[in-house]
C-alpha cells in the first residue's frame, strides 16, 4: 500500500489519505500508559503528508533519508525492528522503533506519534518521520530500550 500511496505522490494524483503500517503490541501500550503517555490508536498509520514529509530529497541530501526501498518495508521494520527505544526526554514523539541498515553501523529510525491529531482524519498513532541515524546515537542515556531483538 506504501508503494501505491508513493506513486500516487510522484503523480500529484492523491487520492489515499492513510495507510496502516503496523500495530503497537499490548506491552508496548502498557509500558507508555505506565508513563502517561496517551496513545490514541493501537494501529500505526502513515499519511500522506508524513510520506512526503520522510521521502523529501534534502534529507536524502545530507544523509538522512530512506531509499525507496526502505520506505516500502516500514511496515516491516515496525513488525520486527532490532529495538525499540523510549526517550524520557520528550513528551512526545518518544516512540523509536529502529532496524539495522545494510550499511555498517546505521539503523533505520522510525518515530511513532502516539498522540497525533489530523484535522481530517482524527485522533491517530502515526509514523511521524524516520530516517538514519548511526549505531551510537541509539546509546543516549536518555533512552530506554522496551524491546531488543535476541533479547
Amino acid at each position: 500500500m506504501i508503494k501505491e500511496l508513493l506513486q500516487e505522490i510522484e503523480n500529484k494524483n492523491i487520492s489515499i489519505k492513510k495507510v496502516k503500517v503496523g500495530e503497537l503490541s499490548d506491552e508496548i501500550i502498557e509500558f507508555l500508559e505506565n508513563r502517561n503517555v496517551e496513545v490514541y490508536t493501537k494501529e500505526i498509520y502513515l499519511t500522506t503528508k508524513g510520506l512526503i514529509h520522510l521521502s523529501r530529497d534534502n534529507k536524502k541530501k545530507r544523509g538522512a533519508g530512506l531509499t525507496k526501498e526502505e520506505i516500502i518495508n516500514i511496515p516491516n521494520i515496525l513488525k520486527s525492528p532490532k529495538i525499540i527505544i523510549f526517550d524520557n526526554e520528550k513528551s512526545k514523539l518518544n516512540l523509536l522503533y529502529c532496524k539495522n541498515r545494510n550499511i555498517c553501523n546505521e539503523f533505520i529510525k522510525i518515530v511513532i506519534d502516539t498522540k497525533s491529531y489530523e484535522k481530517k482524519l482524527g485522533k491517530l498513532t502515526l509514523v511521524k518521520t524516520a530516517g538514519i541515524i548511526q549505531e551510537y546515537n541509539l546509546k543516549d542515556k536518555l533512552y530506554e530500550v522496551l524491546e531488543m531483538e535476541g533479547r
